[in-house]
């Protein structure tokens, strides 16, 4: 009664960014078992390297017209559905030799959803005595949904630490001699435990989410408990931090605004965090670190302090340091963006929302679009390249609006970066999809690259709007190199001398773009080398060309 096993699940999904799926939030929740003097192990079902192809599930088949066949140029899209990480029964074997008395299961996504229910599922059937737990935004918004699983007996919603630590003291003080379920233990123990929902004779509980107030009392992640061989980037360690939690704006969009259910923004001391990163050093090379926070550079004096540490830390290395989840542009300045390069910054990701002054009202966000460009402009002065995001085909937004933002970013210095817009969880969009009877049938669904709303924007505006996002990538790229692709007339001979090129995609991609600057299509090449015309809508492809005719496309490293 002292072994806890915490497992992250495979995922089946398009394609996958293993470095993002370090799984801090287990880490973190084992140190705190550790700390209460329970032995603990992370299984983690995404370090394997293999992936399996899958038919589409039945919920995806609408996709095969967007997405079915496959291309070889820089302008491809998705093709194979596929299986990441272990199988559900090798994961339940490896539990079963463990011989946990609890199993906890992250469940981070709503759209993976069915495979923590599959993994509860499996190692059920493999080792009944342990009790089962999920936890994770997931279970956070929907533990009605994750306890119709027979095979799952509790659910924590918020934040784990503490509530996990609690749980799995409460069920060692039950008699061992009592029946592993809910219903033979004592109730007013398991209710005292914060953000706990279980079933008891055939009432469901539900507590509030747990909310840790002071994320410095934590205890350090237990990084030793996963394989950091298997997170390498260029054979150096990559690592993820999340300094803080939760977010102080109110974007409809998110599920860790203000307006969400998740608990307010809480932001760790920058002590902790350099301690943190420091300790992961001493143990391995880093040659890598994603930030994993929505706003990392609000408070300027923390963002400094915190960079001055890092700088320090890594003192004549080459780490580069990145914040995937977005950067807010109003609180970028002149020094902080030169901080951010002496501390290994080279590429700023960058929240824009959408350039629409309407649309962003919808979305309740801030208007970043002055503060964008000051960015741009300060960041080309230091040599920081840049990817702006925007969002597309979000409930009353058009197709034309979206691609007046993509065209906005054409003539920026920076990347676009083009999000599908998929209902969240626990946002404030997500109640009023609900509202206006739009959301997928299958949580499954709520992913971008299942082209979730069939709504203002069409499906096939919203796979053009993304395939016109990597022509106007590629033609940046280009740009960068002092190339000006030119209109090229589609042959027959053409076909042919581009079959004959053999696998160089960059001269694939360039007589594609050629050819559809002439006629307006846009190609791909399948796995027989054969050209074929992609599904776009003709009226979006015409003002996209028509633009491009009249204006210059932007470099992304000019300065």
């Amino acid at each position: 009664m002292n072994s806890v096993v915490l497992l992250q699940p495979p995922i089946q999904e398009f394609y996958l960014t293993h470095k993002r799926t370090i799984p801090y939030g287990l880490c973190s929740i084992a140190a705190s078992l550790e700390q209460a003097g329970f032995e603990t192990k992370i299984i983690d079902g995404l370090t394997c390297s293999k992936s399996k192809v899958l038919n589409y599930p039945k919920p995806f088949e609408y996709l095969n017209e967007f997405y079915g066949q496959k291309d070889g140029s820089l302008f491809s899209l998705f093709h194979e559905f596929r299986h990441f990480g272990y199988s559900h029964e090798h994961l339940a074997n490896q539990v079963r030799r463990d011989q946990p008395f609890v199993v906890g299961i992250s469940s981070l996504f709503t759209t993976y959803c069915d495979q923590t229910i599959e993994t509860a599922l499996a190692v059920k059937r493999f080792f009944p005595k342990a009790y089962i737990v999920a936890g994770g935004h997931h279970p956070t918004a929907f533990p009605e949904h994750m306890l119709q699983c027979k095979a799952i007996d509790f659910v924590l919603r918020g934040d784990g630490e503490r509530s996990m630590t609690k749980l799995c003291n409460c069920l060692k003080s039950q008699d061992p001699s009592c029946s592993r379920h809910p219903e033979s233990l004592d109730l007013k123990s398991l209710k005292a435990v914060p953000g706990l929902c279980f079933i008891h004779e055939n009432h469901t509980h539900i507590s509030l989410p747990s909310r840790e107030t002071d994320l410095d009392t934590l205890a350090m992640p237990a990084f030793d408990k996963i394989n950091s061989n298997f997170y390498q980037r260029k054979k150096k360690a990559a690592v993820t931090v999340v300094a803080s939690r939760g977010c102080p704006f109110h974007c409809s969009y998110c599920s860790v605004s203000a307006l969400s259910l998740h608990p307010g923004f809480r932001r760790r001391s920058t002590d902790s965090i350099i301690e943190e990163i420091q300790t992961q050093a001493r143990q391995k090379e880093i040659g890598f670190i994603d930030f994993e926070d929505e706003n990392l550079t609000l408070d300027k004096e923390w963002i400094l302090k915190l960079l001055a540490g890092i700088s320090t830390i890594f003192k004549g290395q080459k780490v580069e340091l990145r914040a995937m989840n977005g950067l807010y542009p109003p609180s970028l300045d002149m020094q902080i963006l030169g901080a951010m390069k002496d501390s290994g910054f080279k590429t700023l990701n960058l929240s824009v929302g959408s350039f629409s002054k309407s649309q962003l009202k919808r979305f309740k966000r801030p208007d970043v679009r002055r503060a964008h460009k000051n960015v741009l402009d300060m960041a080309g002065a230091l040599g920081l390249s840049s990817v702006s995001y925007i969002i597309g085909a979000a409930p009353g937004q058009t197709a034309l609006s979206s691609l007046e933002d993509l065209l906005a970013l054409a003539g920026q210095r920076t990347l676009a970066g083009f999000s599908i817009y998929y209902p969240a969880p626990g946002s404030l969009d997500y109640s009023l999809c609900r509202k206006q009877n739009i959301l997928p049938e299958e949580f499954s669904l709520m992913r971008s690259t299942a082209l979730p709303l069939d709504h203002t924007t069409s499906r096939l505006e919203v796979v053009t709007l993304l395939r016109l996002s990597r022509v106007l990538n590629y033609m940046k790229l280009l740009a960068d190199q002092g190339v000006s692709p030119c209109p090229l007339k589609w042959s027959k001979a053409g076909e042919q001398t581009l079959i004959e090129a053999g696998n160089d995609r960059n001269l694939l991609s360039k007589t594609l773009l050629e050819w559809f600057l002439a006629d307006g299509i846009l190609r791909g090449q399948d796995k027989d080398k054969k050209i074929y015309a992609h599904k776009t809508d003709p009226d979006l492809v015409h003002h996209f060309l028509n633009w491009t005719r009249d204006h210059k496309v932007t470099e992304v490293n000019s300065t």
